[in-house]
């Protein structure tokens, strides 16, 4: 059905979130592009209508669909269930989730302590 999981299923670390972003510039970025924007590699060579996952929409879908996404493949996305572990797949969900949200930051998300060492 559509009853996606809603909260990771695994524990979210730096270890995590890195591996996840290897995995995501293995697969997903010639295609999604560095940021998500869906503007890749293969957009450069004629690949249009592809996802941008950096989005609201994409924000407020669950992270269940997000693997789902990436075992059975959604629209033209072919499936890649069968290249990627498990493991990897919630990696990548972890580190798409943070990679929304730093394309979407504010200040506010910046912890007080730090934002002096921000930079204009």
């Amino acid at each position: 059905g559509d009853a996606w999981v809603k909260q990771l299923p695994v524990k979210v670390d730096l270890a995590l979130l890195k591996r996840g972003q290897e995995r995501y510039e293995i697969y997903c970025a010639i295609c999604h592009g560095a940021t998500g924007s869906g503007k890749g590699l293969l957009s450069e060579y004629g690949l249009v209508g592809v996802a941008s996952i950096a989005d609201e929409v994409h924000g407020f879908m669950p992270v269940g669909d997000h693997f789902n996404t990436i075992t059975n493949g959604k629209g033209r996305m072919m499936p890649l269930g069968p290249q990627i572990k498990v493991s990897d797949r919630w990696a990548i969900v972890a580190y798409l989730r943070a990679l929304m949200r730093s394309q979407n930051a504010t200040l506010n998300d910046v912890p007080p302590a730090l934002r002096g060492d921000l930079k204009p």
